[in-house]
């Protein structure tokens, strides 16, 4: 077992304030009183024996993860299973599972005191951790716990990668208490083995993120929009200003602009930013209705982008025309649509550059160019249809990934398993 370095422990000690400061700010703001106490550590009301515990940092995790997690649950009933996460809009997306089977709770903050009561009050049966998550202090009261780490979907950011020697070093020591790493492709195995992992349970499985495409479409609930619409999903700061540009060439071909926040929180402000712009704006809440005359639709709820994804006529996938990185450009492709980028795709470069291969997709190099990509689609029905007949074969071909990670998961879950640390 690696335990933390004493200058990690100093380090901590020193941001702590900060830390504290930070929940009591997302506390006060959305997270409510539960968020603070949970995340130092107390008001863990589950009386559940070894849950199977999953960690998705925020709502890209948990999507990524929900088809596993529902797998899990199907195969094996009889386990209970909580799932953490560290914002309260996955929070959100959690709890409106509506099954007692998955209780939510927030990770505690990686210090000492707030990981020990986690662990003791929780004692997981073994804790599956979502892509990039490496808190050392949780990782070495686990391993001291004999609580099983695993990390699925596996990544590393360049951030990550280049860090200076003392994160690396903290980091390596942390990827020693872990039993499991599944890494989603080739690259990010390679990263992990530079950057200090053991390379006899590292291994490449593929990305979790296919699994999304084994969905059934007949199921989900109806928009209620009656006229077509592009769809511009997880936007930023920056990029609804943006987009509004194409308002006059939507308007002309009588589509709709339906915009999805990446954070809800700014829907009220975005609307009235629009509205004050003489532009006829519909809060998804607010359940007004569609006319001709509605220029913006604005989704500011939870839990129905698929929905949206399912119905839309085109897709805009946001944070790629600014520098965040890219969103998740799978879901979009498992319901068979044209999908349009920006140039920063960062975030999903190795999906990017395979979609963009198998002619799934169209990358643009700036608004100007998205404007003129627009008026040849918007024009152009069937040059739609093949874009997005495309998407949903590459996403078909992936089918097999939803079970490559149970079958490395059997153990841990049927508790053959057995640490040797």
């Amino acid at each position: 077992m690696q335990t933390t370095s004493t200058l990690y422990k100093l380090l901590l000690l020193a941001l702590s304030p900060l830390a504290l400061a930070h929940a009591v700010y997302r506390s006060i703001k959305d997270g409510g009183w539960r968020y603070f106490k949970q995340r130092l550590g107390f008001a863990y009301t589950s009386d559940i024996t070894q849950p199977i515990h999953f960690h998705c940092a925020s709502v890209g995790e948990f999507i990524t993860a929900k088809p596993l997690i529902e797998s899990i649950h199907s195969k094996y009933p009889e386990k209970r299973i909580i799932i953490t996460t560290n914002t309260p809009t996955a929070a959100s997306l959690v709890e409106k599972l509506h099954d007692n089977t998955y209780t939510h709770h927030y990770l505690p903050i990686d210090l000492a005191f707030s990981v020990k009561s986690f662990i003791k009050k929780i004692h997981p049966l073994c804790t599956i951790i979502l892509e990039t998550e490496i808190w050392p202090t949780y990782y070495s009261h686990a391993t001291r716990n004999l609580i099983p780490i695993i990390i699925i979907n596996a990544r590393l950011t360049n951030k990550t990668s280049n860090a200076n020697k003392i994160i690396k070093n903290e980091l390596a020591r942390a990827l020693k208490n872990t039993n499991l790493i599944l890494a989603r492709s080739q690259a990010d195995h390679e990263k992990f083995l530079l950057l200090g992992a053991p390379s006899e349970i590292t291994h490449t499985i593929g990305n979790l993120k296919y699994a999304s495409s084994n969905i059934n479409s007949q199921e989900l609930a109806c928009t209620t929009i009656k006229r077509a619409f592009f769809l511009a999903a997880s936007t930023h700061e920056g990029e609804e200003s943006q987009l509004i540009q194409h308002i006059e060439l939507l308007k002309r071909k009588n589509y709709l602009l339906v915009i999805a926040p990446r954070y809800p929180e700014r829907c009220k402000q975005l609307a009235q930013q629009f509205r004050s712009n003489n532009m006829n704006v519909i809060l998804r809440s607010e359940r007004g209705v569609v006319t001709d005359t509605t220029d913006i639709y604005i989704i500011d709820t939870l839990g129905e982008l698929n929905t949206f994804f399912n119905e839309a006529a085109l897709v805009f996938v946001g944070g790629s025309l600014i520098s965040h990185g890219g969103h998740n450009i799978l879901e979009p492709s498992s319901y068979g649509k044209c999908i349009i980028v920006g140039p920063h795709t960062d975030n999903f470069a190795l999906e990017t550059s395979e979609l963009l291969k198998s002619d799934a997709l169209i990358q643009v190099k700036d608004n100007q160019q998205l404007g003129i990509k627009l008026i040849s689609l918007l024009n152009d029905d069937e040059k739609r249809e093949i874009y997005g007949k495309n998407a949903l074969q590459f996403m078909n071909k992936q089918q097999g990934i939803l079970n490559s990670y149970l079958k490395h998961l059997k153990p841990f879950l049927e508790e053959t398993y057995k640490p040797n640390k």
